[in-house]
C-alpha cells in the first residue's frame, strides 16, 4: 500500500495572519454597509414627511384651500360617542375630536382625552390620517430613527419606555403622535392682533400657551413664500452625526418640508431666528428651555450635558407667520404682516 503524501498544513502565524485579514476586511466593510442602512433610512423618513405634503395637498383640494387642523369648538363636537359631545373650552373640544378619531381608527373605546393637553403639538397629522381613512397607528408618522415612537406603535396599550410625567389618559395617546410636526402658525393667528396668540411655553419646549384668539381656518393662499416657509419639520435630527438633537440646536440637520412640497435635511441655524408671535415688533426670537427630563428621559438628551439647553424657536415661530419667510431671505421685521 502507498502511503499517502503529508499534506502541508497552515502554520499558528499564518492562521493568525488569517484571521486578522478577515477581521480587517469586515472592519473595512461594516461601516459602509452601516452608512448604506441610515442613508436608506433616511430616504424612507424623507417619504414619510413627503406624504404628508400630498396628504395636505389633497386636503386643501377637498376643503376649499384650508390647511387640515382640528375644527370642534365648545358648542360643537359632533361625536357618536356620548362622552365626546361636551367640551368647555376650545383646547378640550380638539382633544376630543382626536380622541374620537382615534376610537374610530383603532377601535379602541378606553382612549380617554386630556383635556388639559394641546393636540395640535404632536397630533396635527391624525386630522390628516383621518382624511386619507388610515388604520392606527400609522407607520409612517414614525421616523425609522425614531426607536421610542416604533416601540410604542408596537404596543399602544402598554406604551414601553413609558413617558414620565404624562397623565394616564396621555400616555395611552402618545404612540399617535409623530416624529414630525407642523408649525404653529398653520392653525393658529400669525400675531396677536386684537387678542393674544399661541406661542412658546418658556420652560418646556412641549408646551404652549393657547391665546384668546381662534384656531383653525388658515388657508393655503394666505402664505406668501411656500417655497422658503416650513411646514412640518422633525422635532429631532436622527441621521446626522453619533447623536440624535433637538431640531432647535443650531447644528441639526433635521428634514424640512416646505410649504411648496419640496423637502430636504436644512441646517437649522441657516434659519431666520423667528420672534415672539405676541410681540411682533420686537427684534427678539422666541426663547425657551429644551428639557428632556420633563418626560423622563425618552427624548434625546441635551447638548449642553445640563438638565436642560436654552434655544431659540426658528421656524416653528416663524416671523409674519404665513407671510414670513424662514430660509433664503431676511426676516420681514413689521407688525403687522397684513
Amino acid at each position: 500500500m502507498k502511503r499517502r503524501p503529508n499534506r502541508p498544513a497552515f502554520t499558528l502565524i499564518e492562521l493568525l495572519v488569517v484571521i486578522a485579514l478577515i477581521a480587517l476586511l469586515i472592519s473595512i466593510i461594516l461601516p459602509g454597509l452601516g452608512k448604506s442602512r441610515r442613508t436608506a433610512r433616511h430616504a424612507v423618513c424623507m417619504s414619510h414627511i413627503q406624504q404628508l405634503a400630498l396628504a395636505q395637498a389633497g386636503y386643501w383640494a377637498d376643503f376649499k384651500d384650508r390647511v387640515a387642523s382640528f375644527t370642534w369648538s365648545p358648542g360643537n363636537c359632533p361625536s357618536a360617542y356620548p362622552d365626546l359631545r361636551n367640551a368647555g373650552s376650545y383646547t378640550q373640544a380638539c382633544m376630543n375630536q382626536l380622541v374620537d378619531i382615534l376610537r374610530r381608527r383603532t377601535g379602541d373605546d378606553t382612549l380617554q382625552p386630556d383635556p388639559g393637553r394641546l393636540p395640535h403639538r404632536h397630533f396635527s397629522h391624525v386630522v390628516l390620517n383621518d382624511y386619507l381613512s388610515s388604520n392606527l397607528p400609522e407607520k409612517t408618522m414614525a421616523c425609522p430613527e425614531d426607536r421610542t415612537l416604533l416601540s410604542w406603535q408596537a404596543d399602544p396599550k402598554n406604551p414601553d419606555p413609558r413617558p414620565a410625567g404624562s397623565t394616564p389618559a396621555m400616555t395611552r395617546l402618545w404612540p399617535y403622535s409623530s416624529s414630525y410636526q407642523i408649525v404653529p402658525c398653520a392653525w393658529s393667528a400669525d400675531i396677536g392682533r386684537g387678542g393674544s396668540t399661541v406661542e412658546q411655553y418658556p420652560n418646556d419646549h412641549n408646551l404652549f400657551w393657547v391665546g384668546s384668539l381662534p384656531w383653525g381656518k388658515r388657508k393655503m393662499s394666505e402664505v406668501v413664500f411656500p417655497q422658503n416657509k416650513v411646514l412640518y419639520f422633525e422635532f429631532f435630527d436622527r441621521h446626522h452625526g453619533k447623536r440624535d438633537l433637538f431640531y432647535a440646536h443650531t447644528i441639526a440637520r433635521p428634514l424640512i418640508l416646505m410649504w411648496d412640497g419640496s423637502c430636504s435635511p436644512r441646517l437649522t441655524g441657516d434659519a431666520n431666528k423667528g420672534s415672539n408671535p405676541n410681540s411682533p415688533t420686537s427684534n427678539g426670537a422666541t426663547v425657551f428651555h429644551y428639557d428632556p427630563s420633563i418626560l423622563g428621559g425618552v427624548e434625546p438628551p441635551t447638548l449642553s450635558g445640563n438638565q436642560f439647553d436654552i434655544v431659540q424657536g426658528f421656524y416653528r415661530w416663524t416671523r409674519g407667520g404665513l407671510r414670513g419667510l424662514d430660509y433664503g431671505g431676511t426676516e420681514i421685521r413689521t407688525g403687522n404682516p397684513g
